[in-house]
């Protein structure tokens, strides 16, 4: 029985929980119901609604760095289920936007100010309670640090936007030394040794005061020993056009900057630096000489120089028959010990005075070749070398000209020269041949184009067919010294100046040799010669007449006494069209004579023939070479005269029509 009994008390205590919390629900549903009559501009924080109660919770933290992680807890004598919370109330009625939560926790994760709001019931009526959270920004401060000798590292916190939010900074060295506290006041400079030359990641942050909160960053230094700030050594200068490239040595962890000296003879920095050995490289350099120097300069102030190095300018000039080879002292070593001057990239000369600045060089020089000097000076460690500079031979001899010449037309419609070298190309072979044309017989010539070390010149910008065109070349030698113009060749321009016949010019196409004679070559529309007429010196050719082709194409073949040849341009020869018709017919049945036909050339792509009698009808009509029997319907026509028409068209499209009369006899 006490088992039933107490389990009954628990019954009776669960179903009395239950109708208070729904009761509490209900109650808070009124009052949440009655808080949604407010107006939705008002601020429940400044003013809280009519018949509200305040309410009541506290915060775990009302200041602190982003990300802030806080948790609400409410004070009222309610159930904290019943109460709900907006994390960035902004003024409004949270009931009706539905923008309140139960959750009793929040992060904030941007920098700011923000409301937090509880609406609940308290008693009968509802209840509003604000309070403030201020997130704070943890952005990590911006610093750099630098290595010096001795072991020591100097640390710059940048006096930015983000440095000036914070109180104060804390520096960690990472070597096991108490973290370093740093005023605002002192943001530079920030110096600290350390035992060894290890590798350590200082960690530099941002800090609030009372707080102990805010971010941090990282950088890895390595300290420097006394012997990684070591002079610098310019172990090579030298000078490409207008770019000059240093050499220089360093400690592997050392920065060296360039200093060029200027017109008043100070050395000031340039922009070129690097870190340990390697090149350095500057621009723009167009005066000689210009000296230099490396300069190390470590974080804590102390400075090393290298030696001064100047550079070395080179003129080299190209006289007659010699080349004149002229530099510029590298300034004044005390340690100069020889220039060396190289001819083609071989040991030319040595010199061991500084004064020493010029060279003639009269050996081997040929017009056919590029010759290049440069200047080496050797100042004890150091090498400075000069810009290479390259001169071609002056020559003030004039060549020969070109004898043998000769002009042709191709396939293309371009023209062909062909010229043999006046000098063996064994002896020179670097030439050009340099082209000239005359288009007018009266014309002047004028160049068109030049050929480099070749003796083949094609020229595609003439019409040979339709006239002759005319030549002149020039020999120009290695020195750019030309010869006098060739004689003058011509190409041989065909065409017709009758209706019978082919007509040629007869200007030589051949600059050292007279023509012997001409040779007539017909060809095939497939381009195959298929005729040849030799035709001595004759400059004109009446073409044969055929009945089956209306047109020809012929070529004109020059050739010389020693058998050179060249040719014209292509022409197409085209016959007047020729139909024949007999003054009679006698279509007896004699088997002479018997039809009226078309006769002639028989190439005509279309051709129609109608007779008519004396009263103009039609008796007859074809349009073939079919010919009249003489009848009419079939039955013999009457003798006497009649008229015919006969219309042909030949393969170009040109119509020939023909009228006559012809008598039928019987």
């Amino acid at each position: 029985m006490s088992v039933v009994r107490k389990w009954l008390a628990g019954l009776v205590h669960f179903v009395r929980q239950q109708v208070r919390v729904f009761l509490i629900g209900m109650c808070f549903a009124l009052n949440l119901n009655a808080f949604a009559q407010t107006t939705v501009t008002e601020d429940w924080c400044v003013k809280r609604p009519e018949l509200s109660e305040e309410g009541g919770f506290t915060v775990s933290s009302t200041k602190g760095c982003a990300p802030l992680t806080i948790t609400v807890k409410n004070t009222t004598n309610s159930p904290d289920n019943i109460f709900r919370y907006v994390y960035d109330y902004k003024g409004g009625n949270p009931v009706a936007t539905n923008s309140s939560v139960l959750e009793t926790a929040h992060t904030f994760s941007k920098p700011g100010k923000y409301k937090i709001l509880q609406v609940g019931s308290k008693g009968s009526t509802g209840s509003v309670a604000c309070q403030e959270v201020e997130v704070l920004d943890a952005t990590p401060p911006n610093f750099r640090a630098y290595s010096c000798v001795d072991l020591k590292v100097i640390v710059d916190i940048v006096n930015d936007a983000v440095a000036s939010q914070y109180d104060e900074f804390l520096v960690d060295w990472k070597d096991g030394s108490a973290i370093q506290t740093v005023p605002k006041t002192a943001l530079a400079g920030i110096t600290h040794t350390y035992r060894n030359n290890a590798d350590y990641t200082i960690r530099v942050s941002g800090n609030y005061r009372g707080l102990n909160c805010g971010g941090g960053s990282f950088q890895q230094v390595k300290p420097l020993l006394n012997t990684e700030f070591v002079k610098p050594i310019i172990s090579r200068l030298a000078t490409t056009g207008s770019t000059i490239t240093l050499q220089v040595k360093a400690g592997a962890k050392q920065q060296v900057t360039l200093y060029q000296q200027g017109a008043s003879g100070t050395f000031s920095p340039t922009p070129v630096s690097r870190v340990g050995d390697g090149s350095l490289v500057i621009n723009d350099i167009t005066s000689h000489p210009t000296c230099f120097k490396a300069v190390s300069i470590d974080a804590c102030g102390q400075k090393l120089e290298s030696d001064v190095v100047c550079s070395i300018g080179l003129d080299v000039a190209a006289k007659d028959q010699q080349n004149e080879v002229v530099w510029t002292a590298p300034g004044s070593p005390a340690n100069f010990q020889k220039y060396t001057v190289t001819k083609n990239d071989a040991a030319f000369r040595t010199f061991t005075r500084i004064g020493d600045k010029s060279v003639n060089d009269t050996e081997g020089l040929n017009c056919n070749q590029d010759y290049c000097y440069q200047v080496t000076a050797l100042a004890g460690a150091t090498e400075i070398v000069s810009d290479k500079k390259c001169v071609r031979v002056l020559s003030s001899s004039v060549p020969p000209a070109f004898s043998t010449v000769q002009v042709s037309v191709n396939g293309d419609n371009r023209v062909d020269l062909r010229g043999l070298p006046p000098v063996p190309t064994s002896q020179n072979p670097t030439y050009k041949m340099i082209v000239f044309r005359r288009d007018e017989p009266a014309g002047a010539f004028e160049q068109t184009g030049e050929e480099v070390d070749r003796n083949i010149h094609q020229d595609g910008g003439v019409q040979p067919q339709k006239q002759s065109y005319c030549y002149q070349v020039v020999y120009q030698n290695a020195c750019g010294v030309s010869s006098e113009p060739s004689k003058m060749v011509c190409t041989v321009f065909l065409a017709s100046n009758s209706a019978s016949t082919i007509d040629w010019t007869s200007d030589s196409p051949f600059a050292d040799e007279a023509i012997d004679h001409y040779v007539i070559e017909k060809i095939d529309a497939s381009g195959v010669v298929w005729e040849e007429v030799a035709v001595g010196m004759q400059t004109s050719y009446r073409p044969a007449t055929e009945a089956d082709n209306q047109q020809f194409r012929f070529r004109v073949k020059a050739v010389s006494k020693s058998g050179a040849i060249s040719y014209s341009n292509f022409y197409t020869f085209v016959q007047a069209p020729r139909i024949f018709m007999p003054d009679a017919f006698t279509p007896n049945g004699d088997q002479d004579n018997n039809v009226l036909e078309v006769k002639g050339s028989t190439y005509f792509q279309s051709i129609q023939m109608t007779i008519y009698n004396r009263w103009g009808e039609v008796v007859f009509h074809t349009e073939s070479r079919e010919g009249w029997d003489g009848r009419i319907g079939g039955q013999p026509a009457p003798a006497g005269t009649y008229a015919y028409r006969i219309t042909a068209v030949d393969p170009n499209g040109v119509k020939t029509e023909k009228l006559g009369k012809v008598l039928l006899l019987r």
